[in-house]
């Protein structure tokens, strides 16, 4: 690092031993252990937030990035530009490897392990009171009006390049699976079943991926990345985790009768929260993901990696609806 970053490692209680660039941050090497060093842009309360999730799970025995509080006693730290930095515990591991399904099924215990830690969490100040998810019903409403206004967009174009054409001749199937998630949210009162487990103290990970689990040498995993971190339906993080790995094996069947039980297994969960995850599922969210990049992308020349997207999304689409009625319908 530059000079004046050294110098900027005198406002904490440690002595740096060298220096490494990472992925949008700094490793810090430390005779306390390493370090990672990341810009931020939450408050002093988000952080002190953060930071006490994460010392309720240390507390616990479990491996996280815990932030390091500076000089002040504070823990965000500004450089002589004014730029906000956290400087965090780090860990050397690689990252979970989901294709390896010894190592899926091993982190989704972990993720039901952390979720019964993460439970019964006051709000630390009344500012964080409303640190939550969005409800179902609001994501999904929001998420469709935003599908029909690219289909709008796309309908007046006289001339359509070829991901349009094909984006509007597939509209129908994936808008009316987004409505029947939307119908299915409200009829099911998930704004209750958010309410519940906001009042029981109930955390998300927010953001829980193979990217934030890093493999130690004992067999077990450090949980990283907590920035996104809310009260809400904890399946919500089960969800993101099951979805992606489901997407990169094949929507593989037994695997998923695994990941199922394997979660059940570690955590009681009610029929309510397993109809949240099913709505969740059943949502065409990739479709809408890539409906929204074109929206936000030059439509003057569309990437042909959007329109293998597309493409891709439509065959697991039908992957996706086998495994939901012939596997996750029976757990709702």
């Amino acid at each position: 690092m530059e000079e004046k970053s050294l110098e900027f490692f005198e406002q904490y209680e440690i002595a740096v031993t060298g220096t490494a660039r990472t992925r949008g941050a700094f490793r810090i090497d430390t005779e306390q252990g390493p370090k990672l060093l990341m810009p931020y842009s939450g408050s002093e309360t988000r952080a002190a937030f953060e930071q006490g999730i994460l010392s309720r799970l240390s507390e616990r025995g479990f491996p996280v990035d815990a932030y390091v509080a500076n000089k002040e006693g504070t823990y965000i730290t500004k450089d002589e530009y004014g730029d906000s930095f956290l400087l965090k515990d780090w860990y050397f591991g690689e990252e979970c490897n989901i294709k390896k399904p010894d190592q899926a099924l091993l982190a989704v215990k972990h993720l039901a392990a952390v979720h019964n830690v993460l439970t019964g969490v006051a709000p630390a100040t009344e500012e964080l009171a409303g640190a939550e998810q969005k409800s179902l019903p609001d994501l999904f409403e929001k998420r469709n009006r935003e599908l029909r206004r690219v289909r709008s967009f796309i309908r007046e174009k006289k001339k359509k390049a070829y991901f349009e054409t094909v984006y509007i001749n597939t509209f129908s199937e994936f808008y009316e699976k987004a409505e029947a998630a939307l119908a299915g949210a409200k009829e099911l009162g998930c704004e209750s079943v958010l309410e519940t487990a906001v009042k029981e103290g109930r955390v998300c990970h927010g953001t829980y991926t193979h990217h934030n689990l890093l493999l130690l040498r004992d067999g077990g995993f450090a949980t990283v990345n907590f920035d996104k971190a809310c009260f809400g339906v904890q399946i919500a993080d089960f969800y993101l985790f099951f979805r992606k790995l489901m997407e990169k094996t094949g929507w593989d069947r037994g695997l998923a009768e695994s990941m199922l039980t394997a979660y059940q297994s570690m955590r009681k969960v009610e029929p309510a929260e397993w109809q949240v995850f099913y709505l969740l599922l059943s949502y065409p969210e990739k479709f809408w993901k890539i409906s929204n990049s074109y929206h936000n992308g030059k439509k003057s020349w569309i990437p042909q990696k959007t329109t293998e997207k597309l493409l891709a999304v439509m065959e697991q689409e039908r992957e996706k609806e086998a495994l939901l009625s012939g596997v996750v319908k029976k757990w709702c």
